[in-house]
């Protein structure tokens, strides 16, 4: 997503990749997807937080795997308890055949009330099907072969 930057509406910009990430199976069972949580305080008299992440997911290890039903998670007690931020679930991704083989970017583009002090927000989520996986961060290169892992880019913003 692109902003005309007007340093008087969008303030404390930041991004973040996580370097220590690692390709993961997302199972039938809610849960965390890497590289995908931050802190963040926002500017003080923000009306509004603007969290923005981008990831690609594949099939494998099942096809007809990479069906996303994902959802916005915060934390006020430094990561102790979470709980989904209502209004943020989002499911993503192809059904189609049995021989779905897909591999696609998604990107979460999240728009919430802001608040005061330090807060950790994540997504998580899970596959749509009982009996299979996708995976987060599994590159696939224009040459037809697999590439490293690819991370999680989260950008966060206040709206003033």
């Amino acid at each position: 997503m692109s902003y005309l930057v007007d340093s008087k509406k969008i303030q404390n910009f930041t991004h973040n990749v996580d370097a220590s990430f690692s390709q993961e199976d997302i199972s039938t069972t809610v849960e965390y997807f890497p590289g995908t949580e931050v802190t963040y305080t926002p500017t003080s008299g923000a009306s509004k937080v603007i969290y923005e992440c981008d990831f690609q997911v594949s099939w494998n290890p099942d096809a007809r795997g990479s069906y996303i039903y994902g959802r916005l998670q915060e934390s006020t007690d430094g990561g102790s308890s979470w709980s989904t931020i209502s209004g943020t679930y989002a499911s993503d991704g192809t059904f189609s055949a049995a021989s779905d083989y897909d591999w696609f970017q998604v990107r979460y583009i999240f728009v919430i009330n802001s608040w005061s002090g330090s807060k950790k927000l994540r997504i998580v989520g899970r596959t749509s099907s009982t009996s299979q996986e996708f995976t987060i961060g599994r590159s696939w290169n224009a040459s037809g072969s697999e590439g490293s892992d690819a991370p999680p880019h989260v950008s966060i913003c206040s709206v003033m």
